[in-house]
C-alpha cells in the first residue's frame, strides 16, 4: 500500500454541511441527525486537508509523456457489430480509449471552478445564478476535439484531486458497474458540488449519442442555498467516415430550491441550428418568473450576461446593458491535437502523485501504458483487469454478498425528489492518517 503524504491534522470546524437539503427534510429524525453529523465531519476533514495542502505547491505537468499513436485498426469491421447496442456493456478495444478513466474525466467539470468562487462573491442572487449557469455550460468546452472514450472505471475505482491553488478537493468512486455509475463530491471553503453520473450510450452507425441522467448539485456555504441542474445530450458524429465532430442538445435549467430563481441555457444540435449550433442562449428569471438577465455565448468560447432592454413579440427579449463576462474558454496547449485533444487541465489529471489511495485511477496499469504509448501492452492489461473484475463478481455471487461502495452512500434529496450516492466522509481523514484500509484489490 502506498504511504500517504504526512499532512498535519487540525481541529478546524464550521457549522454547516455539504448536503443540507438532503438531511434537513428527512422524515426520520435519526437519519437526519446522522446526515447532519456526516456533513460536519466532512467540513472538518476537508478543511484540515486544505490547510495541510496549503504549503505544498505541486509542479503540475503541461504535456503527456507521449503523443497519441495512429493505429492500423479496422474500425469498420468492429463497428458493424455495435449498431444499436448499449456501449456500456461492450468490451471496447483500447484503440478507442484516451488515457483517462471516467472517474478522472468527470473531474474536468471543475476546469473552470473559479466561476463558482465568483458566484460566491456576487452580491446579487441573480448574478450568482447566472454564474452558476455559466459554470454548468463550461463543462462542455473540453468536448471540442475529444473523440476518444475514457476507460470504464473498475468497480471500486477511485480518483482524488486536491487543488491547493483554488482551495478545493474532489473525490470520486465507481459505485456500480452495470449500469456504470460514478459518484463525485467536491468540497471547497465556500461551496460544495456533488453528482452521481449515470449515462446511456448508444451507437447508431455514423454517430454515438451520450445521454447523461441524474442531477448535479451545488450548495453555497454563505447562505446554504441549494442549486441543481441536469446535463444535455452529447453526440459524436462521423464515427465511421469523415471528420469527427460533436454537438450538444438540451436545456440546462439551474434552479435555486430555496428562492425558486432559475437560469436556463439552451444547447442546440446541428440539425436544428446549422452553423450556429455552438451558440448558447439563456435567461435568468426571478422568483416571480420575470426575465431579469439574458445569457449569450457559445459552448466553445464563453458566456456573457445582459440586462433586458425590451420585450419583443412571441416572448423574445432584446438584450441591453452588458452586466458580466461570466466565463471565457482557456487557450489549449499547442500540442493538444497530438495529445488526444486534451486541455492543460486534462493533461494534469493522470500525473502520478504521492499518497494516493491504492484504488486511484492513476494506479491503473492499462491507462498508464496507453499514456506512455505502449498500446499493445495496454490492451493486454485492460483484458487482465476486466477478467479480474469478472472473477471478483463470480466470487461475490458464489458467496451471496453484495457490493458496497467504500466512500459513498445512497441517499434521497428532498429538493429534487431523487436518490443518488453522496459522499459518506472518511476518505480525506484516511489520507491525512496515511491509512487507506478496507479498500478492494482491483488492479
Amino acid at each position: 500500500m502506498n504511504r500517504c503524504n504526512p499532512f498535519r491534522d487540525s481541529n478546524a470546524s464550521i457549522n454547516s454541511g455539504e448536503t443540507t437539503s438532503m438531511s434537513s427534510n428527512q422524515t426520520n429524525s435519526d437519519e437526519a441527525s446522522q446526515f447532519s453529523s456526516r456533513e460536519d465531519e466532512i467540513e472538518v476533514e476537508v478543511r484540515s486537508l486544505l490547510r495541510a495542502a496549503g504549503g505544498r505547491r505541486r509542479q503540475r505537468r503541461s504535456t503527456l509523456p507521449a503523443a497519441r499513436e495512429r493505429q492500423s485498426f479496422s474500425l469498420w469491421s468492429f463497428a458493424k457489430s455495435l449498431i444499436g447496442r448499449d456501449l456500456t456493456r461492450i468490451t471496447m478495444p483500447v484503440h478507442f480509449n484516451e488515457p483517462l478513466s471516467f472517474t478522472q474525466r468527470i473531474c474536468e467539470d471543475l476546469e473552470y471552478a473559479e466561476i463558482l468562487q465568483k458566484a460566491h462573491e456576487c452580491e446579487s442572487r441573480l448574478d450568482r445564478i447566472a454564474h452558476i449557469a455559466a459554470f454548468a455550460s463550461s463543462c462542455f468546452t473540453s468536448a471540442e476535439g475529444r473523440f476518444w472514450k475514457p476507460f470504464n472505471p473498475l468497480l471500486g475505482e477511485t480518483f482524488e484531486m486536491i487543488r491547493e491553488d483554488q482551495r478545493y478537493a474532489v473525490v470520486c468512486e465507481q459505485v456500480c458497474h452495470h449500469p456504470p455509475v460514478t459518484a463525485m463530491h467536491c468540497e471547497s471553503e465556500n461551496w460544495s458540488l456533488w453528482q452521481e453520473y449515470k449515462l446511456d450510450i448508444r451507437f447508431r452507425g455514423q454517430y454515438v449519442k451520450v445521454i447523461p441522467t441524474g442531477f448535479v448539485h451545488l450548495r453555497m456555504k454563505s447562505d446554504n442555498m441549494h442549486y441543481s441542474w441536469k446535463k444535455p445530450t452529447t453526440t459524436i458524429h462521423n464515427i465511421i467516415l469523415g471528420r469527427l465532430w460533436v454537438d450538444n442538445e438540451g436545456e440546462v435549467l439551474v434552479t435555486c430550491h430555496q428562492t425558486k430563481e432559475t437560469a436556463s441555457v439552451k444547447f442546440q444540435s446541428y440539425s436544428k441550428a446549422g452553423k450556429h449550433f455552438k451558440e448558447l442562449k439563456g435567461e435568468v428569471r426571478s422568483e416571480s418568473g420575470t426575465v431579469e438577465r439574458l445569457l449569450r455565448g457559445a459552448w466553445d468560447k464563453g458566456l456573457d450576461s445582459y440586462k433586458v432592454k425590451s420585450v419583443l413579440p412571441k416572448n423574445n427579449y432584446e438584450s441591453g446593458t452588458h452586466v458580466h463576462s461570466l466565463w471565457k474558454t482557456k487557450e489549449r496547449p499547442a500540442e493538444s491535437t497530438k495529445m488526444f485533444g486534451f486541455t492543460k487541465f486534462a493533461m494534469e489529471l493522470n500525473d502520478i502523485d504521492i499518497g494516493i489511495c491504492p484504488t486511484d485511477s492513476r494506479m491503473r496499469p492499462d491507462c498508464r501504458l496507453l499514456e506512455l504509448g505502449h498500446v499493445d501492452d495496454a490492451s493486454k492489461e485492460k483484458h487482465r483487469l476486466e477478467e479480474k473484475q469478472r472473477a471478483a463478481k463470480r466470487a461475490r455471487d458464489a458467496a451471496k454478498t453484495a457490493w458496497k461502495p467504500r466512500w459513498f452512500v445512497s441517499a434521497r434529496d428532498a429538493d429534487t425528489d431523487s436518490v443518488a450516492h453522496v459522499y459518506a466522509g472518511g476518505y480525506w481523514r484516511a489520507k491525512l492518517a496515511a491509512n487507506f484500509k478496507d479498500v478492494p484489490d482491483i488492479y
